[in-house]
């Protein structure tokens, strides 16, 4: 119990730390932005080469403001947790935070949206939580060069509208003897993974009778599924 409470204090000050960081990192990295912005102005008095160096620079500025963008709109607290959201686009934002991450192991992160979703009431950084766990451990199960698949679609289930999260890595998979721990406060098959949250993912979906659930085979991969019941769900 004593370790339980350490290892949550220390993920308590590392989130704060994390916070800290990219609080300082918003401020130059808008400096630099405003004076690439600058320099562009001037492109036509620069050699192509350079003109190719500031695009490359200003790209690359703008998607890590989107990054820690994403990441301090992660850290606030929820003032309305009744609006209408976009599943499509948390897992798009989700997916940004987590892209980093992935290419650092050479995994790619492959995604297929379906586009006639509709928007539903749920609290943003809540299911933000769940989809970065989600990609978290996928990312910690996936051999380097592996891919990520994630999906939404919408499916009629027992004769019930479902719009459904679908992520699946090509990694270790779970042994079935451990399919059954799963859910378990910081279980993890993998020798350096950190089992974030499955068991708090559950609680959160269960505020909107949502379901979480898996299947997954050792040695070829898993695949984790969130259904949400959507049941005036627009044709």
């Amino acid at each position: 119990m004593f370790e339980d409470e350490l290892q949550n204090n220390k993920m308590q000050i590392l989130g704060k730390l994390a916070a800290t960081l990219v609080h300082e990192i918003r401020n130059p990295l808008s400096a630099m932005k405003l004076n690439l912005d600058f320099i562009k102005l001037s492109s036509s008095e620069l050699p192509g080469e350079v003109n190719q160096s500031v695009n490359s620079c200003l790209e690359a500025a703008y998607r890590m403001q989107s990054l820690v963008e994403s990441l301090l709109g992660f850290s606030r607290k929820t003032t309305n947790c009744n609006e209408k959201n976009s599943i499509n686009t948390i897992t798009e934002m989700a997916v940004t935070i987590m892209q980093n991450n992935a290419r650092l192991y050479n995994i790619r992160v492959e995604k297929e949206f379906d586009e006639n979703l509709h928007d539903f009431v749920f609290d943003k950084n809540k299911i933000l939580q769940v989809i970065l766990n989600l990609l978290t451990n996928a990312i910690e199960a996936s051999k380097p060069g592996s891919e990520i698949n994630v999906k939404t679609y919408s499916e009629k289930r027992e004769n019930k509208n479902w719009y459904v999260l679908e992520v699946e890595d090509h990694g270790i998979g779970i042994k079935d003897e451990d399919k059954q721990k799963v859910f378990s406060d910081f279980f993890t098959g993998k020798k350096n993974g950190t089992g974030l949250g499955l068991g708090v993912c559950r609680k959160i979906l269960d505020e909107y009778g949502a379901e979480l659930d898996f299947v997954s085979a050792y040695e070829r991969g898993t695949k984790f599924f969130v259904r949400f019941n959507i049941p005036n769900v627009e044709k």
